[in-house]
């Protein structure tokens, strides 16, 4: 059995409703912590609140 890794973006308030946007970075991540790591250098943001949000919803204020 294989496991998928991914993150899936958290903002809730778009105008279609929730970004949903997700990403796991290059390779094959075992971990959340280790997708989160991968994903950080394009842009992807790990909140105080534990909450991820993917570049474009972070550029647009998304907070």
């Amino acid at each position: 059995m294989s496991h998928y890794v991914s993150i899936t973006c958290d903002v809730e308030d778009t105008p279609v409703g929730p970004c949903m946007s997700e990403d796991s970075g290059l390779g094959a991540p075992r971990t959340a912590t280790e997708a989160r790591l991968r994903i950080r250098s394009s842009g992807w943001h790990r909140t105080r609140d534990g909450r991820d949000i993917c570049p474009g919803c972070w550029d647009d204020g998304k907070r």
